[in-house]
């Protein structure tokens, strides 16, 4: 067996995924094969922005990774996935293929970022897509874990991506819409020339696509551009929640919104939201809902939607949203629909504190209210994650360690730990304190220091987790069991969050010469379906879209 090729990247799956970034085309060789989609799948900046990538540039990486490794004459060869040295294709570069292990080979998040941590040079946060300079930080990190829990959460199954669909509706001349989850579509303000006037195509395409997607709620942000008629006589609710462009909602009307949302999703319906661009108002209120349904932090939920639709969320709205964040959560066992309509939201039910519902309602005891109540359901993948650590781990070092243990009681370092177990060890102290009131100021002869056990740091660093620490007293054992899907020609298949078999399509893809560029016109059916898509095109960047005209 010929020795492993010495490559100069990052390694991801031991010598098979690699993620590389050069100052010139690399150029395959017998052990090597490159490719990169910097220049097939662009992204296309409102200003400074730069990413994520979005999901339909994702899933055409996905396909065109898997054909590489599916082709026979690349069964023993190392796949680089390569970028430009530049920062900014750097950090998209490690961020998709970081997303790609995530929804398609269902990593948890410790372990995609573990290749990627303390990289020298580090790689460049992402920004938002205003104009003015950019003090809010989105780095890969939170896009990694917010596209993770959206996939804990059922919102993204890739298996069940329509990249068709998405590339077509994201497109300005087709609605410039995109389905943020099951319950939201953001869109941007459809326009007439007068009320009545017959609708340009744009239009057409949003009225069309909410009828056949059961969308029963249209929330507008921004001012009258349009007949909201034309929604009415179709049977679509529509309501105006107008405020200022580049500005946040009050809790007033998020609470109006969440709850004529919750009211609307009740009734198996879904809510389309919009303001002139659909990308800041917009992301302010479906951001808000997300965080108090799903969990999402601040910047888990910005980096989720931006990958949905680039560009959401805009300059002072993403600290907002932090802000404000923990309150999101908090509603969700402090407010519940209230019982009576609100005209101002078209009849619905606005949130109200659960406390001054029963203060309103004279009820002393327990209230059943009429929310529907939609707990977060944790999958049993979700709750081991949540236990995990990283498989390298080799747990607390402690740097000393007493003469007598046995006399001494064990205060667990995990969260189980007891506040009487705390208690009882700080009155022990607190008792051995006066009975010994000189301070230790040096360490005993007897005992070894840290840096001079049997085993050094670095050493014990190198191990496994699974493999039992010994020679040196001062590390407490941590062995985590990690399931991982990996990527092989043999066989050629992933397993998919729901359990069943995804195979990779054995559909080569298009590849150019040296550098193996993919091309932008070839896509396969992840999931097992050959069925070639062509490419419709990204959305386009139009006066209607920029960011200074309408958030």
């Amino acid at each position: 067996m010929s020795p492993r090729p010495n490559i100069d990247a990052i390694e991801f799956l031991k010598g098979r995924v690699y993620l590389g970034a050069y100052d010139s085309i690399p150029q395959n060789t017998n052990e090597i094969v490159f490719f990169t989609v910097e220049d097939a799948l662009p992204y296309n900046n409102f200003h400074l922005d730069f990413g994520p990538l979005h999901i339909g540039h994702l899933y055409r990486f996905a396909v065109a990774l898997h054909n590489i490794l599916n082709d026979s004459s690349n069964k023993s060869k190392a796949v680089v996935f390569y970028s430009s040295m530049g920062s900014k294709e750097r950090a998209n570069a490690a961020c998709i293929l970081c997303c790609y292990m995530v929804l398609v080979q269902n990593w948890s998040p410790h372990q995609v970022l573990q290749p990627i941590a303390q990289h020298d040079p580090p790689f460049m946060p992402f920004r938002d897509a205003g104009y003015s300079n950019a003090d809010y930080e989105l780095t890969i990190q939170d896009v990694v874990y917010g596209v993770w829990r959206a996939k804990e959460r059922g919102m993204i199954d890739i298996t069940s991506f329509d990249l068709e669909e998405y590339e077509q509706y994201e497109r300005v001349d087709q609605g410039d819409l995109n389905a943020v989850s099951k319950d939201f579509i953001a869109f941007a303000s459809p326009k007439q020339a007068r009320p009545g006037a017959p609708l340009n195509e744009p239009f057409k395409k949003v009225v069309e696509y909410f009828t056949n997607n059961n969308v029963q709620l249209v929330v507008r942000l921004n001012s009258h551009l349009y007949d909201k008629n034309e929604f009415e006589k179709r049977g679509i609710k529509h309501i105006d929640m107008i405020f200022d462009d580049g500005t946040c909602p009050t809790m007033e009307y998020v609470q109006k919104f969440i709850g004529a949302a919750e009211t609307v999703i009740a009734n198996g319906g879904k809510i389309a939201v919009h303001c002139k661009a659909g990308l800041g108002r917009t992301g302010c209120l479906i951001g808000a809902h997300l965080i108090y349904t799903h969990g999402f932090t601040a910047s888990e939920c910005i980096g989720y939607m931006r990958m949905i639709r680039p560009g959401m969320v805009v300059g002072p709205q993403q600290h907002w949203l932090y802000l404000h964040q923990n309150q999101f959560r908090d509603w969700r066992h402090t407010m519940v629909l209230d019982n009576k309509p609100d005209e101002f939201i078209g009849g619905l039910y606005p949130l109200i504190s659960y406390d001054d519902l029963k203060e309103r309602e004279g009820v002393d005891t327990d209230y059943s209210p009429m929310t529907p109540i939609r707990r977060r359901k944790v999958s049993g993948q979700l709750k081991s994650a949540l236990k995990a650590v990283p498989a390298d781990s080799p747990g607390q070092p402690r740097k000393y360690r007493s003469t007598n243990q046995e006399s001494q009681p064990y205060i667990n370092s995990d969260d189980d730990a007891t506040y009487d177990s705390i208690a009882q060890h700080s009155q022990l102290h607190q008792q051995q304190q006066l009975a010994s009131p000189k301070r230790r100021t040096a360490k005993p002869e007897h005992e070894e220091s840290f840096y001079e056990g049997k085993e050094n740091i670095s050493a014990v660093q190198r191990r496994s987790a699974t493999q039992p620490i010994t020679g040196s007293p001062y590390y407490q054992k941590t062995t985590t069991t990690t399931t991982t899907t990996t990527i092989s020609s043999s066989p050629p298949h992933s397993t998919a969050s729901d359990g069943t078999s995804m195979r990779m399509t054995k559909q080569r893809t298009s590849l150019g010469s040296g550098n193996n560029k993919i091309r932008g016109n070839t896509a396969g059916k992840l999931g097992g379906n050959d069925k070639i898509i062509g490419n419709a095109g990204v959305r386009k960047v139009s006066a209607s879209r920029r960011v200074t005209s309408g958030m």
